[in-house]
């Protein structure tokens, strides 16, 4: 007779936060990568790579990437602690990314 594995309440609400994490990071690198593409960029990561160029303009988009960047992992991050702590609710997917700082484009240079 094989045995039952029954998880317990606490392991299987810990699967839930990693779930929901995972889910809510996937849809905030989502977000940023759709952003980055507005202007051909592939992706979050090559746009905050052209912070070190050498041309104005891609110069000053990558550093504004890589600043927006950190502001909504640091935003994101504090919110999903808030919800682990129980001092917020579980945001929909769309409710964070509404409540992510917005990116702006730097002007052309």
């Amino acid at each position: 007779m094989g045995s039952i594995n029954v998880k317990s309440a606490e392991v299987l609400a810990g699967e839930r936060m990693v779930a929901l994490k995972q889910s809510l990071t996937s849809a905030v690198q989502k977000h940023m990568d759709d952003t980055a593409q507005e202007r051909n960029f592939d992706d979050i990561l090559s746009l905050c790579t052209y912070a070190t160029s050498a041309k104005p303009k891609f110069k000053a988009e990558g550093q504004a990437g890589v600043e927006w960047r950190d502001d909504v992992w640091l935003y994101c991050y504090a919110e999903l602690d808030k919800v682990l702590a129980g001092e917020r609710g579980t945001p929909t997917t769309q409710e964070l990314i509404d409540e992510l700082p917005v990116f702006t484009w730097p002007e052309a240079v």
